[in-house]
């Protein structure tokens, strides 16, 4: 019987971490020997900041080589599946696609010829599995990782920007431009679409598809129609950086009745489970 109370009381408290934890894992790419980029670290740390005023739980970093990429992942998936709740991916430098599969660029990839790009770079999918692995109820990536490929020069076949890719249910992914084409890295602080997440994400009261719908707009309006951000959703619920007040309320009693149903069907479970002990 003890064991049994012992694990009726884990679920509870699962549920209860779970319908409000915020983790996202930042990468900057800059460093890069062939083409480096001026932005990238300056966006993740932007974007890092604003989403630790925003409550969430950041891991943050910048320059990474493909086994500290790997590494990275694994660790923001393990999170995740320990703590459930939301969880955000953004990564800004250096991306391509080859044969319809997107790749994020380390820093130190040595890459001679277009067959080495899956053993010298880390695929995008490798994150979608590990979203999928955690089954987290709601995952938004942004991928600001379309500016102009280092090797398209020397790869004949390699098409520019990067590939449509679908996520698992209640995954939202963002690229900084429509699927085949180039983003602008940009001549200030941050890339013209970071600059816009930036501003949009932490206006309140806009769900998160209106953030991007904004983003989208204002980046068309600084690249003259040249740059055309773009989404793919099949997230379930709604989604606030930050909430109004009176929305702030009502997700909060959404998730607190959620708790309340789910604990209600453990604590049949556990009633059920104690009935039938006593039976035998």
């Amino acid at each position: 019987m003890k064991n049994i109370i012992l694990v009726f009381l884990f679920f509870v408290q699962t549920l209860a971490v779970s319908a409000g934890s915020k983790t996202a894992l930042v990468i900057g790419n800059s460093n890069y020997e062939s083409i480096p980029l001026a932005n990238p670290v300056n966006d993740a740390v932007d974007i890092a900041k604003n989403l630790k005023s925003l409550g969430f739980e950041v891991i943050h970093k910048d320059n990474l080589t493909r086994k500290q990429m790997r590494n990275i992942i694994r660790k923001f998936g393990e999170k995740l599946k320990t703590k459930g709740g939301t969880g955000i991916f953004f990564y800004a430098g250096h991306g391509m696609q080859v044969s319809g599969k997107n790749y994020l660029i380390p820093i130190g990839a040595d890459i001679q010829s277009e067959f080495e790009i899956p053993d010298e770079s880390v695929e995008a999918d490798l994150l979608l599995r590990a979203l999928d692995d955690a089954k987290n109820p709601l995952n938004i990536v942004v991928l600001d990782a379309c500016r102009d490929n280092p090797f398209l020069r020397s790869f004949r076949s390699t098409a520019k920007g990067l590939a449509r890719m679908e996520g698992g249910t209640g995954t939202l992914i963002a690229y900084s431009t429509g699927p085949g084409n180039v983003a602008m890295d940009g001549q200030g602080r941050n890339s013209p679409y970071t600059k816009h997440l930036l501003k949009y994400m932490t206006q309140s009261g806009l769900s998160i598809e209106q953030v991007f719908k904004r983003v989208r707009v204002g980046v068309e309006e600084d690249s003259a129609g040249k740059q055309t951000p773009w989404e793919t959703s099949s997230l379930r619920g709604d989604f606030y950086f930050v909430p109004e007040p009176t929305q702030s309320n009502n997700i909060e009693k959404n998730q607190k009745k959620k708790v309340i149903i789910e604990n209600k069907y453990f604590m049949y479970i556990f009633a059920f489970v104690k009935k039938n002990r006593r039976v035998k």
